[in-house]
């Protein structure tokens, strides 16, 4: 399916599209993601299927850890439209796609990662999508798992290059006088 750029510019500017949200444990995001991320997949075939333009949160309670799946033109979240915009404006019709992503302070430095799931056309519930988010799903936690490692093992050198504060310790002189 295609779009025109600057419908789907202004659509998503005037919040013209359908959005779901769900809170789910880290443990069963690691234990089964496809059952985490089952209600979310649901939402975007629907909406998918009804010609809508969809956004999808799967918050993970308790972490920095947000997942998106939307459908957009470009590789980039609804929220930077104004970038689409300068990007996209003039692009005539453009393929939509359905994107993972996924932002956390411990993803990389840039705090989000974007990942193509489908193109919109080729999406629909089966277990090649299910197979490639599962997947997708896993490396991010990884990737967050090891940077967080990373970090917590500099932390801990840095503290022990620390030098342990010195306290001086008081000089104290006794004043004696001479008997004559």
């Amino acid at each position: 399916m295609e779009i025109d750029a600057q419908k789907f510019i202004e659509d998503v500017e005037n919040e013209k599209f359908e959005t779901f949200s769900t809170e789910v444990t880290l443990a069963s995001v690691k234990k089964d993601p496809q059952k985490a991320f089952a209600e979310a997949i649901d939402f975007m075939d629907e909406q998918i299927n009804s010609g809508r333009l969809a956004s999808a949160l799967v918050q993970v309670k308790g972490e920095e850890i947000s997942f998106y799946l939307q459908n957009g033109i470009v590789n980039l979240p609804y929220r930077y439209i104004k970038n689409i915009s300068k990007m996209m404006s003039d692009q005539g019709n453009c393929p939509l796609n359905v994107y993972m992503l996924v932002e956390s302070p411990d993803v990389n430095r840039s705090k989000l990662r974007i990942d193509e799931l489908s193109s919109q056309d080729d999406f629909a519930i089966n277990d090649d999508i299910n197979a490639k988010l599962v997947e997708w799903v896993n490396q991010q936690l990884a990737a967050v798992d090891e940077n967080r490692a990373i970090a917590d093992e500099a932390e801990k050198q840095t503290d022990k290059k620390k030098p342990a504060k010195k306290t001086a310790a008081k000089k104290t002189t006794k004043k004696t006088t001479k008997k004559k």
